[in-house]
């Protein structure tokens, strides 16, 4: 097998629309395929670790963001270019000496561990003075794929949020940064709005005796990256405007603001690095001109999409058309596509998470039990055990099915905020009212699945029943 990796492009959508629809909502799945770590470009790997004085309270605060960024040097393998730096109201460069990244081997990963020991806590938070230091560093490491670990348990309280974003802006597209909050001082929309623009994971940390193995995990899963960078490219028709783009798997980010307008009617947006297998999902809405003819019968293009050419990876598809088509019948069954019914459930979920979040930051403890509630009943059903596992910090849940919970009275604000975060990232649009047609009149006969008892209508793109795409399902 090639070392090299392989890029591709898949568009899923409805492309039916009743009379008076004006909008499209379609799943853009990216898709990396083969490559070999051992053939990427150079690693390169920052640790920021906050050290402003809140980090000694409690005094196993600072010892636990020692002992993971220990772990994290641990696991950085040789060759790796690397660098720690210690964020209070400036960036300080404690590893290694001089300014720039160092090669990782047995013996720059003892004198990292060493340097970490000294890691104390004292002084203020700008993160954005952090990210900057880690920008002009990678700046030294144009070919690697540049990745980075921010670490606070407070807020940005010796920057404005201007400085921040303006910071944030200056690093987009250079690096991916994960970011982590521990205890109950940070505030969610910081760690959100860095790793949103840096394309990276946000969530928190509950127990601080966890922080070492989330490091670990984070390293070992930017090891895997291969791509340093992958671009995608949305053209829109004349008759037809690009609502929003979000990232919704596998972590969701609204990235409409993110676009890079390149010509008229056409953006570009950076999805950051891609591992040698990977596969991501975008949903992008499109709205349509109120005075467009509908053209019914035919298929017709409402937009394009195509990845922009990477250095050392095959682009596989050409441009994929996301296309629209409209129909007579009145009264069509509803047949939603699998993955947008998907997404919008999520959407949901994400929305009553939050919900119950703001309800419990109010006092309203009844109003976070109804939320929270909802979602166990929704987390249930999707079999989501992570949403579930979450929500058991702050709940007792009595029944999942009924969305009958209990607030549990040694929940802590670090316990809200690790249920909160995920669904903070991104509010998901459930977009157009999914109303997909068959071609044929009603007359037509069934579509039968080879798969399950389900009848669907003629002209279906999937199962109704259990899903199947309609190329595998059989008269």
């Amino acid at each position: 097998m090639s070392g090299e990796p392989r890029l591709g492009l898949e568009v899923h959508q409805n492309k039916f629309l009743a009379e008076g629809d004006r909008a499209m909502t379609a799943i853009v799945r990216v898709v990396s395929r083969g490559g070999e770590a051992t053939v990427a470009r150079t690693a390169a790997e920052i640790l920021m670790i906050d050290c402003s004085s809140s980090m000694r309270f409690p005094s196993t605060k600072i010892g636990e963001a020692r002992r993971a960024a220990t772990a994290a040097i641990d696991v950085f393998p040789d060759g790796v270019r690397f660098a720690v730096i210690q964020g209070t109201d400036r960036a300080k460069l404690i590893y290694p000496a001089e300014d720039g990244l160092v090669t990782a081997s047995e013996r720059t990963r003892a004198e990292a561990r060493a340097a970490v020991e000294h890691l104390a806590a004292v002084g203020g938070t700008a993160m954005g003075a952090w990210l900057a230091k880690a920008r002009d560093l990678f700046a030294r490491e144009p070919d690697a794929v540049r990745h980075a670990i921010l670490l606070t348990d407070g807020r940005n309280d010796s920057q404005t949020r201007a400085e921040l974003m303006s910071v944030l802006n200056s690093c987009e597209g250079r690096f991916v940064c994960d970011a982590r909050g521990i205890g109950d001082g940070w505030e969610p929309a910081e760690l959100v709005q860095i790793a949103r623009v840096l394309r990276g994971n946000v969530d928190s940390v509950v127990e601080d005796d966890e922080l070492a193995e989330d490091f670990r995990n984070l390293v070992e899963s930017a090891m895997t990256k291969v791509l340093p960078e992958v671009r995608l490219r949305i053209g829109t028709m004349p008759f037809s405007r690009l609502r929003s783009v979000k990232q919704v798997f596998p972590d969701e980010y609204d990235l409409t603001d993110r676009c890079q307008e390149i010509a008229v009617r056409e953006v570009e947006l950076s999805l950051g690095s891609f591992a040698g297998d990977e596969a991501r999902d975008y949903q992008v809405i499109l709205d349509l001109d109120p005075d467009l003819e509908p053209s019914h019968g035919q298929d017709r293009q409402l937009a394009w999409t195509e990845l922009v050419p990477v250095p050392g990876a095959t682009v596989e598809e050409d441009a994929l058309a996301i296309a629209g088509r409209w129909t007579h019948d009145p009264i069509p069954p509803t047949l939603i596509h699998p993955m947008i019914s998907k997404y919008a459930a999520q959407a949901d979920l994400g929305e009553a998470l939050t919900a119950g979040g703001d309800a419990y930051a109010a006092g309203d403890q009844a109003g976070a039990e109804r939320h929270w509630g909802r979602a166990a009943t929704l987390a249930a059903a999707a079999s989501d055990e992570d949403t579930l596992g979450r929500l058991a910090g702050v709940v007792e849940i009595i029944d999942a099915k009924k969305g009958v919970v209990r607030l549990r009275a040694d929940a802590t604000r670090s316990h809200a905020l690790h249920v909160v975060i995920p669904s903070k990232v991104s509010e998901i649009a459930s977009g157009q009212e999914d109303r997909p047609m068959p071609e044929s009149r009603i007359e037509a006969p069934p579509v039968a699945c080879a798969d399950c008892p389900a009848l669907s209508p003629a002209g279906a793109n999937f199962c109704v029943g259990c899903g199947r795409p309609f190329d595998e399902v059989v008269s």
